[in-house]
């Protein structure tokens, strides 16, 4: 089932593109993290498809749970987090995200691998320790906590000023396709990693037509900020 995973691949490229272009017409903390973080998610999708389609080897299966196990939502959730509070964490959130994936990178590189199992069980191969189990659960289960209740808040704050309903509905299609997105995890701890990018690829859909429409407001009155 590698069309799914190409589709995520293609769809978060798209994303990186289009807020990587608004980055450089007019740069912000928000942007530039979630540039990184689409791009991140790109990285992901694509060595899922390198490995189904070449076989999995020991740094796929690293590059592959490094960037779409641990980090990607962690990255979505700061650039959410810039946007709700962005001078009241500009000072402390970089070191402590570097921190974070310095550790989480750490983790990946010293946990074993049985290579056995890599033609059958692909990243799963990976043997987690409590230390990177611990770290992933924080990235994934804070991140998408922090991301989905970041875009309802905001989607509840434009519907209170009665403006820029585009962003409204922009925010709200980003909480859908996280909460979509973070759906895969709960297929893949019930024992169907083959089905892991079906809801991925969905969510990702989702969370970019959200980002597409918070552009089109661009040329309404500008009142509370978002993506």
């Amino acid at each position: 089932m590698v069309v799914f995973p190409i589709i995520a691949f293609l769809v978060s490229l798209c994303c990186m593109a289009v807020i990587g272009k608004d980055t450089l017409r007019r740069p912000r903390p928000d942007r530039v993290v979630w540039t990184i973080a689409f791009a991140i998610f790109a990285i992901a999708a694509g060595s899922e498809v390198l490995g189904s389609l070449s076989g999995w080897t020991p740094a796929i299966v690293r590059v592959y749970y490094l960037t779409g196990a641990v980090l990607v939502v962690g990255y979505l959730a700061l650039g959410e987090l810039y946007l709700l509070a962005g001078k009241k964490i500009a000072k402390f959130a970089p070191g402590v995200t570097l921190l974070l994936t310095a550790l989480a990178i750490t983790l990946v590189i010293g946990a074993p691998i049985d290579e056995t199992k890599l033609a059958d069980h692909a990243w799963e191969a990976l043997e987690r320790n409590a230390g990177l189990t611990a770290i992933t659960m924080l990235m994934n289960i804070g991140g998408s906590l922090v991301l989905i209740g970041g875009a309802l808040w905001s989607a509840r704050k434009f519907r209170q000023l009665g403006t820029q309903r585009r962003r409204m509905i922009g925010c709200i299609l980003i909480a859908l396709g996280t909460f979509i997105v973070a759906s895969g995890g709960t297929i893949t701890r019930l024992g169907h990693r083959e089905y892991l990018y079906i809801p991925m690829s969905i969510g990702i859909i989702t969370i970019f037509a959200g980002v597409l429409e918070t552009r089109r407001s661009d040329q309404e009155p500008r009142g509370l900020r978002a993506l």
